[in-house]
């Protein structure tokens, strides 16, 4: 394997031996539109983010629900491509510091070519990539074009997966293996099952040594409060876009940076006498 990039030894660095989990802010590129993106990346880092996601539109995200989709659409409809996400991750991991990890279908990756999405990623200062959709059996091609590239390859780890298929994606992972908080569309507002989660995260753990992320379903501070001892880090997106699709323009950056900071704050407090598997 190439040595890692300077971006991704970020990431592994932030997750590692945490005493309070890393919060993650997710954004599309082009969202709400390509300036606007911007900005609103760096504004989550100053407000408490760690790192950040973003987003590759796509016009068939079957694993979103609406408010991510409805960014998604609008980010496509104001011409966003791939050449924006680079050009949003380089603008955002140069501009704050903070390690930017891209989340993506598997279709625009073919689609764009899969090492030549590799490298460009690598060169744009991304952490790595997610690709959810894609089954760890025919992820290879993918997991030897990012190593070759030096960054990560997060893997979404479902929570109907059998022993192996955990171990399968505990090999293909690096960076992090994805926990869902429910099994949902993102977006998902309902209560959680702990116990549940708690045993999912506990049999990750027994597979890898690899952090812990979880993501979908954690809608509000106090969810991510009582996750918080069961991972390593909580990725947050449809909060911080509702408020920037449905809230008037003079609103909508303060409505989601509110979000951020009452996230970032209940994590800190659920930190306080927290500590993590080393």
């Amino acid at each position: 394997m190439t040595a890692l990039t300077p971006a991704a030894i970020g990431l592994t660095t932030l997750l590692a031996h945490r005493q309070r989990p890393a919060l993650g802010a997710f954004l599309p590129a082009g969202f709400p539109n390509w300036t606007a993106g911007i900005e609103t990346l760096r504004s989550f880092v100053r407000h408490g983010a760690d790192f950040l996601e973003v987003g590759v539109p796509h016009s068939m995200p079957t694993l979103d629900g609406p408010d991510i989709t409805q960014a998604y659409a609008q980010a496509l409809g104001q011409g966003a491509r791939m050449a924006h996400v680079f050009s949003t991750i380089r603008l955002a991991a140069s501009s704050t510091g903070a390690p930017v990890v891209a989340m993506t279908y598997w279709a625009p990756v073919l689609d764009y070519g899969v090492e030549r999405f590799a490298q460009d990623l690598a060169r744009s200062g991304a952490a790595g990539a997610m690709i959810p959709d894609l089954p760890v059996t025919e992820a290879g091609e993918w997991i030897t074009a990012a190593r070759a590239a030096g960054i990560h390859t997060p893997q979404f780890a479902p929570r109907s997966a059998d022993s192996d298929q955990l171990d399968a994606i505990a090999k293909a992972a690096s960076g992090w293996v994805y926990a869902p908080a429910a099994p949902a569309a993102t977006g998902y507002q309902g209560e959680l099952d702990l116990p549940a989660l708690d045993a999912f995260t506990t049999r990750l753990r027994t597979t890898t040594s690899l952090p812990v992320v979880g993501g979908i379903g954690i809608s509000t501070p106090r969810l991510a409060a009582l996750v918080a001892p069961y991972v390593d880090a909580v990725v947050v997106g449809s909060p911080l876009i509702r408020p920037l699709l449905h809230e008037t323009a003079a609103g909508a950056l303060d409505g989601a940076m509110e979000q951020v900071r009452a996230f970032a704050r209940a994590l800190h407090r659920a930190g306080s006498s927290r500590a993590l598997p080393a």
